[in-house]
């Protein structure tokens, strides 16, 4: 099993369907990025999360298809995530589906966050990797959004679109051809991955809908969620918990120790005991999401202090000099990446 951010190898069904299409061997197209044979044979198999989003990234270039991600989502087959997949398909309403796939996210993708939330009748889903060193990720985010819109569909029908897609990326194709290509309105380098739709859609009934199958489903994946979390050491729970509350204001040691369901003493104690302190796992993660979006974004240097929760933009350049001897504006000079050209075609 590798280690760090894992996904299941049944996410790339989908791509391998448009692979086999243009006469390409999926096995030799996924050895440079790192996707072992066997992930192409056994749906189950786990494979590096970097992998998963790099193979993506390079199908893109290699069949200039820039919006590979957005159309591979269509071909995605549910039964490939076992359970979890049964789970999704015979949920009760598409609200249920939707609950079921964030509380068990997990069962297929690690190091990810995935959230439904309404207000004022509206329902918004969102979805992110949190690790910040897999970048870029672009396929990975439209492929993803793809899979979930077909997922809603499964309930709201065929036809069915969101009325607003937001990406956390730039577009690397017009905004009139994501128009054509979502049948909505798409904003790009946004906070998150998103559909937003109205809240009504979260009661249509599921088209498969089996009560006892889902039931059984959730009773599987309930016990392997209990047993996933005693496993996972609390060093990694607590990273992954910061990742998540960065930018949200919810990354303080009282706010992080009650998600995890522990006294701030506790936790204190506990991380100690793995040998690391919470200030210390704090000041990393807020490091490596900077590094990103000083590369990857056009965020100003005021707004990602504020995003990452420092006091004030001086606070965040003495704090990312001390870790690279560079201020943050040099650091940007020196490592950000490409713009892209939104005047690609489809």
């Amino acid at each position: 099993m590798p280690g760090g951010a894992t996904i299941v190898s049944g996410a790339l069904s989908g791509l391998q369907s448009l692979l086999d299409e243009r006469g390409l061997e999926p096995a030799d197209f996924g050895r440079r990025s790192g996707v072992p044979v066997c992930a192409w044979q056994n749906r189950r198999t786990e494979i590096p999360l970097s992998s998963f989003v790099a193979i993506y990234e390079d199908g893109a270039s290699a069949l200039a298809q820039p919006g590979i991600g957005w159309q591979s989502g269509r071909h995605f087959d549910f039964a490939d995530l076992g359970d979890l997949g049964e789970a999704l398909v015979s949920a009760p309403t598409v609200g249920a589906a939707l609950r079921t796939f964030v509380r068990f996210i997990r069962f297929v993708q690690s190091e990810t966050e995935m959230q439904l939330e309404v207000e004022d009748g509206m329902a918004t889903l969102s979805y992110r990797i949190l690790n910040p060193d897999i970048w870029p990720r672009r396929q990975d985010a439209e492929f993803t959004l793809s899979v979930l819109r077909e997922l809603i569909r499964r309930g709201a029908g065929p036809d069915w679109t969101p009325d607003l897609v937001c990406f956390e990326h730039a577009t690397a194709r017009t905004l009139s051809a994501w128009g054509e290509a979502t049948g909505c309105l798409c904003v790009f380098e946004a906070e998150t991955n998103a559909l937003s739709f109205p809240e009504s859609v979260l009661n249509a009934p599921m088209t498969r809908h089996d009560g006892g199958l889902h039931r059984r489903c959730l009773e599987n994946l309930t016990r392997r969620l209990a047993d996933t979390t005693r496993t996972t050491s609390l060093t990694e729970r607590t990273r992954m918990a910061i990742y998540a509350g960065l930018g949200t204001g919810a990354a303080d040691q009282e706010t992080i120790s009650r998600d995890l369901g522990l006294s701030r003493r506790s936790l204190h104690r506990r991380l100690f005991s793995e040998g690391t302190r919470f200030s210390a796992l704090l000041e990393d993660c807020r490091f490596r999401v900077a590094r990103q979006a000083l590369a990857a974004s056009s965020h100003t240097l005021a707004e990602i202090a504020f995003e990452l929760g420092y006091s004030d933009q001086t606070a965040f350049e003495r704090a990312f000099k001390r870790r690279t001897g560079l201020t943050p504006k040099r650091y940007r000079r020196l490592f950000q990446l490409p713009s892209q050209d939104p005047a690609n075609p489809l």
